[in-house]
């Protein structure tokens, strides 16, 4: 087999193409794809972490209520894009693991509770920005898995 200097040349603009493209920002931003240590949750529901502050080589501390972020729907945490979510007064041992929320939330009256996670980092629903955490960002909804196991319901 013979490679000709021509041959290769041909596949110059597909590397060039290929290398135009960036991975999203919305990636790099999520919880677990960032430059972030220290992620516990404070009072049960505030989520505080210490992140890299882009472009000034330093790390902050930086907390976001997730009471604005989740709601408790009948002992399952569900996402809530209105930041009314409240989750705290109806879940209780709430705590985090690597980027994942777990808690035991009530079922509803006299229905008891039940235990209930979301890995915080598979739906882009946090967010690290330059200098805080949000939980605004719709993009992450958009890219669930394809079965019922799978989707992510929204309150």
């Amino acid at each position: 087999m013979k490679t000709t200097f021509t041959s290769t040349l041909a596949f110059l603009p597909l590397l060039a193409l290929v290398s135009a493209f960036e991975v999203s920002d919305v990636y790099k931003k999520t919880l677990g794809n960032s430059n972030c240590t220290d992620i516990h949750l404070t009072d049960g529901h505030v989520l505080h972490a210490n992140c890299d502050n882009p472009g000034h080589g330093t790390f902050m501390d930086v907390d976001l209520d997730l009471n604005q972020c989740f709601a408790n729907y009948l002992g399952t945490l569900n996402f809530t894009p209105n930041g009314h979510g409240g989750f705290g007064g109806s879940c209780s041992s709430c705590q985090i693991v690597d980027t994942k929320l777990t808690c035991q939330c009530s079922m509803g009256e006299n229905r008891g509770t039940k235990y209930t996670e979301v890995e915080l980092n598979d739906w882009n629903v946090i967010q690290v920005q330059e200098d805080s955490l949000s939980c605004d960002s719709h993009e992450g909804i958009e890219k669930r898995a394809i079965g019922k196991e799978a989707r992510f319901f929204i309150a």
